[in-house]
């Protein structure tokens, strides 16, 4: 990053994420091994992407992030926006209570989910760089926005046992209630 001279604004953000992406890589080999739950996903439902009139959900927006992937990456994808926010534990917290409603996780998905909220972060730093590269954005599409991924990632590992034990405690509750 401290090459180009367009990213001085955002030098040591962009450095930090790149070292986190070479340090989640090894985790991502070893997670491919784990034989996690596959489903389709949309790939990019957050807020954002999802339209309500009143109390339910009207429609969803923009698929072109669906694939077959790991059952978890769903749930990813939703609270690495949330991350991004004041108080994300708290938001974390209720929209797994809603999630817990209707979806289920194993403990190995849960332990790993902080490493899969980083994962969607890393893709959308890869993402806007591909976008800048190509010319379709210009390259302040991601330096704006690198001081705030990085802060995601190190709000997602100062509180990755939080994140975990605020999703086992949803899941365990609902499932209780359930049974």
């Amino acid at each position: 990053a401290a090459s180009n001279p367009a990213f001085k604004v955002c030098c040591e953000s962009m450095d930090y994420l790149v070292d986190q992406i070479r340090a989640i890589e090894p985790k991502l080999e070893a997670y491919q091994q784990l034989g996690l739950p596959m489903q389709l996903i949309h790939g990019d439902l957050h807020y954002d992407n999802v339209m309500v009139l009143g109390d339910t959900v009207s429609g969803l927006l923009d698929f072109e992030f669906c694939a077959y992937d790991w059952r978890v990456m769903e749930l990813a994808v939703a609270l690495s926006k949330y991350v991004g926010e004041g108080d994300p534990l708290s938001l974390i917290t209720d929209f797994v209570s809603g999630y817990a409603k209707k979806g289920q996780l194993s403990n190995t998905e849960i332990e790993i989910l902080p490493d899969l909220i980083n994962l969607r972060i890393f893709s959308n730093v890869i993402y806007f760089t591909g976008r800048a590269l190509a010319k379709e954005d210009g390259i302040d599409s991601l330096t704006s926005r690198a001081d705030s991924y990085a802060k995601r990632v190190r709000w997602v590992n100062a509180n990755r046992e939080a994140i975990v034990s605020a999703v086992k405690d949803k899941m365990l509750a609902l499932a209780t209630v359930a049974a």
